[in-house]
């Protein structure tokens, strides 16, 4: 593991970077930058101390700060590795981000300003990594061509599981959509935003939960006590 997968994974489980401590790992695996780290484990300070082989990579750096001689000022030595590793992971992340996950990274903050309206910024909160990377591309993707019936589809396919989609033959603007799980104030939420963003208002949505509609001629769709009326 290299150090900035170590940031992006206490990013993950929602540890700050400033609750990181990085330090020089006296034993490190000359093959890797650090093994895979215990983010749980927590220092005297209440940090997460992360162990780096600092000659992997930041050998012109650190070569004359561990030498085997100097045994004074330890504790200046390991702040300023602490300090200087996290200056490092920064740049590690900066210079891996292309333009797209600038952009992203934009979206997600008026998406937590509240740009987007308070339904935006609560349904995000509520949504894993994976599901809001799935949003922030169907907005980048809005941008670039403008709402779609498309657009919709996938994103509803994207973050809306158990989920199947339906376009009447007679009102080619009318969309039924139809998911196996439970009604909820949070999924009704989702449903609403997705329909803000990515729909054009011409369109009308008919939600279907839990049971599914009856379909003339389609066996599975008609059972007796599990088929909703449209």
């Amino acid at each position: 593991m290299y150090l900035w997968e170590a940031v992006l994974g206490a990013a993950e489980e929602g540890i700050s970077p400033k609750d990181l401590r990085f330090i020089h790992s006296e034993r490190g695996s000359a093959y890797m930058e650090m093994a895979l780290p215990y983010l749980n484990q927590e220092g005297p300070l209440g940090k997460r101390v992360l162990e780096i082989n600092t000659y992997c990579r930041f050998y012109d750096i650190f070569k004359d700060l561990f030498r085997p001689d100097l045994t004074e000022v330890t504790a200046l030595r390991e702040s300023l590795t602490n300090l200087t590793l996290h200056m490092l992971a920064e740049n590690d992340l900066r210079r891996g981000m292309c333009r797209e996950e600038y952009y992203k990274k934009l979206l997600k903050r008026e998406i937590l300003e509240g740009v987007y309206g308070r339904t935006a910024k609560s349904v995000w909160k509520s949504m894993k990594r994976e599901e809001q990377e799935i949003l922030l591309g169907g907005l980048l993707r809005n941008f670039r061509t403008g709402s779609s019936l498309l657009l919709f589809m996938d994103m509803v396919r994207g973050l809306v599981a158990d989920s199947i989609i339906y376009r009447s033959r007679e009102c080619p603007d009318d969309v039924i959509i139809y998911t196996g799980l439970k009604k909820s104030r949070m999924l009704e939420q989702k449903f609403r935003l997705l329909q803000d963003l990515f729909l054009d208002i011409r369109y009308h949505t008919e939600i279907f939960y839990e049971a599914h509609f009856g379909i003339i001629g389609i066996d599975c769709t008609m059972r007796t006590d599990e088929t909703a009326i449209y």
